[in-house]
């Protein structure tokens, strides 16, 4: 592992007092490091809409969105969150479009339903995720990954080999801090750095599971465009999600 740099050179933003995304202090390994810089240097403004920190109120409909996804596996109505919150239901509809205005939401084209919220989507993506005896879909390898931190229960994920459709399985252990074990034993991440204003339809579709470097190689080379991005282990990819949504239920 190369020499880890200190927290204060480390581009974060504070998206609540004393809470700061990405988690620089859970990335131990040198490649999940490398991959946080390099999602940060591509994705231009992505910091700064983070740097605008969110307030009380959108943080709550944020927070409760995420929160029943969890707890029900699916994304709670508008009335649902208002009455969580203690909000009118019209206040919590023009919070949830600022939230997709720093792409943490999307709402359906109506913006009477939420389509996504990282790292949940409602579309039935390659990434299942069990959560609390739930299936879910996340938006992609790394998101799948860090559900378990995030929620503080561990996972079991799915999802195919990008290249050849061989599922991949992954288990977490101690509420999502390590791998407990994954299948086939050389399944790698690839961790894409494109950046287009939204998440979910730049980086997220080329952020996938891949069942060996060999067809990692393949699937990039078959690019008619080349790929901007990282190759990382399970442990590595891991450390990567739990960067950036372990703190995102924090208090």
């Amino acid at each position: 592992m190369g020499p880890v740099e200190s927290m204060a050179s480390e581009p974060t933003a504070e998206i609540r007092p004393g809470i700061f995304r990405p988690d620089w202090s859970v990335a131990t390994r040198a490649a999940a490091r490398r991959a946080l810089h390099g999602r940060i240097a591509a994705r231009a403004g992505l910091l700064d809409r983070w740097r605008h920190r969110l307030e009380a109120d959108e943080d709550a409909v944020w927070r409760t969105t995420l929160q029943f996804y969890g707890a029900c596996g699916q994304p709670p109505e508008f009335r649902d969150i208002a009455v969580a919150s203690g909000l009118s239901p019209e206040r919590v509809a023009t919070i949830l479009r600022t939230l997709q205005s720093h792409d943490l939401v999307a709402l359906d084209q109506a913006c009477e339903q939420i389509r996504l919220a990282y790292p949940f989507t409602e579309l039935a993506t390659r990434h299942r995720v069990e959560l609390n005896g739930h299936t879910l879909h996340a938006l992609c390898a790394i998101d799948a990954l860090g559900v378990a931190d995030m929620y503080g229960a561990d996972v079991a994920i799915s999802s195919p080999c990008a290249y050849c459709g061989e599922t991949i399985h992954v288990r977490t252990i101690t509420k999502g801090r390590g791998v407990q074990d994954f299948s086939p034993s050389g399944a790698v991440v690839w961790y894409d750095f494109a950046y287009d204003g939204s998440g979910a339809s730049s980086c997220c579709p080329a952020t996938a599971f891949f069942c060996s470097d060999q067809h990692l190689q393949h699937w990039l080379e078959a690019q008619t465009a080349r790929r901007e991005g990282i190759r990382l282990t399970m442990d590595e990819a891991l450390e990567v999600g739990r960067a950036i949504f372990g703190p995102v239920l924090e208090r």
